[in-house]
């Protein structure tokens, strides 16, 4: 993406965060110590690890209410039944045969700003200042950001997003388990923390990297899916609410009317309040 200076300029003017960083912005000197380190990487990965587990039961109730609905479909009487009580219009994901949308795009599909030639203000990338741009990001956050490529600065900055943690030391200890080929400067000396050994530091960098990947491709997708879901439950709870189709149900698809009553019990777990931060204000 090539940008002119004109337009450089524009956007440094415009944005918050970038026209106020300066060449010589340093992140502060004191350091995170090693019990500290390690309490805020265990809660970031749990929370991470939390949300996967919960988007892969939102994930999976929705692909088993679907592929439910398209079996008891084919059948005359119950589209007949459906019709009889106004119930003939469904909600559109449970007329595909898969409920992945043609929309739908992991994180990695995702385009991006910070291309092969990023275009940098004070060695940060445009994407990251404008991902950030309507969010309060303390100012010391960019002098951390330059010590990664283009790229991971991108990384670290949705994932706080998501996670609802633009913070110094979340962003410290992102940048601090970055592998050191997306390091500005793969030779620089890595800080030894105490109490972490390398052989643990190195465990701790793989698994990161693992969940990072995994949160925020379930994160790119989690909105979408819990508007489906939504929307499925309200058609649910009504057709469950006619005598005559519950009982042509237990009748000949006794199993798909389980699957119909766990969904409603699936509503219970409040799901649709789960969603990350970043994703929920998309489809809000």
């Amino acid at each position: 993406m090539t940008v002119t200076k004109a337009e450089l300029r524009r956007f440094v003017e415009n944005n918050r965060h970038a026209a106020r960083l300066t060449p010589n912005l340093q992140a502060p000197q004191n350091p995170l110590r090693g019990p500290a380190f390690l309490r805020t990487y265990e809660r970031q990965f749990d929370r991470m690890q939390d949300f996967i587990r919960e988007a892969v039961a939102a994930r999976h109730q929705l692909e088993v209410v679907v592929n439910a609905t398209g079996q008891i479909l084919a059948n005359a009487a119950f589209r007949a039944l459906l019709q009889a009580h106004d119930l003939g219009t469904l909600p559109w994901i449970l007329t595909q045969v898969s409920p992945t949308g043609p929309d739908s795009r992991s994180e990695d599909q995702q385009p991006s700003l910070c291309t092969a030639e990023p275009q940098l203000v004070g060695g940060v990338c445009l994407e990251a200042f404008d991902l950030l741009n309507d969010f309060g990001a303390p100012l010391k956050i960019f002098p951390l950001l330059r010590e990664v490529v283009p790229s991971r600065q991108v990384e670290i900055v949705r994932l706080m997003l998501a996670l609802d943690r633009v913070q110094f030391r979340v962003a410290r200890v992102l940048i601090a388990l970055t592998p050191r080929s997306q390091l500005t400067d793969p030779f620089a000396p890595r800080k030894q923390y105490e109490g972490i050994s390398p052989t643990r530091f190195a465990d701790m960098q793989t698994d990161l990297a693992k969940v990072s990947h995994e949160y925020l491709s379930a994160a790119s997708t989690h909105g979408a899916t819990v508007l489906n879901l939504i929307a499925v439950i309200g058609y649910i709870d009504r057709l469950l609410n006619k005598p005559a189709l519950v009982r042509f149900m237990a009748r000949n698809f006794a199993g798909h009317l389980e699957v119909y009553q766990e969904l409603l019990d699936f509503r219970e777990s409040g799901f649709q309040k789960r969603a990350p931060i970043a994703e929920r204000s998309a489809w809000i």
